[in-house]
């Protein structure tokens, strides 16, 4: 049954990186003017990706706010982005629900992300996925050839600063 699960989860990827413009729900708010997408957050409490690092060593998840800078994102249509934590480490973010997305020009911009971090193992398949949004070539893709455990963090809001 877990096979199966595993199995599932890079087709649910695939066809759940929505186009801008997509499904919002009533609690999700997209405000691009202001930087703002999914639920409003406030970002006066976030700390470093260094930190996140830090409480990262002592426990396998964690309910954070983070700031950090963008190091690419999706670039077909905007639904994930890897934040830089630091020491050449990063974690991908991924957006509730699929319920919002962000501008496929937000790498090297500042992001303030509230949501929940992990750290899980990511299937070959899903890696070569992200690769493939990223804009890498066939045979950058072609070389991920392991699965590979990678921070990971589901936000309920985002803020990108110009």
């Amino acid at each position: 049954m877990r096979n199966i699960l595993y199995s599932l989860i890079p087709i649910l990827v695939l066809f759940s990186c929505n186009p801008p413009g997509n499904k919002q729900t009533g609690t999700e708010q997209q405000d691009s003017e202001q930087g703002y997408y999914g639920e409003k957050i406030s970002g006066d409490k976030a700390i470093s990706g260094a930190e996140l690092l830090t409480l990262m060593q002592e426990k396998d998840s964690v309910w954070v706010t983070m700031k950090s800078k963008i190091v690419s994102n999706c670039q077909k249509s905007g639904c994930w982005m890897d934040l830089d934590l630091g020491n050449d480490e990063v974690i991908k973010v991924s957006f509730k629900d699929y319920s919002f997305v962000i501008p496929i020009d937000s790498q090297g911009k500042t992001a303030t992300v509230e949501g929940f971090a992990k750290k899980e193992l990511i299937s070959v398949e899903l890696l070569q996925h992200y690769a493939e949004d990223a804009g890498k070539t066939p045979e950058e893709i072609a070389a991920i050839t392991e699965e590979e455990y990678i921070y990971t963090f589901e936000a309920k809001g985002v803020v990108i600063e110009e």
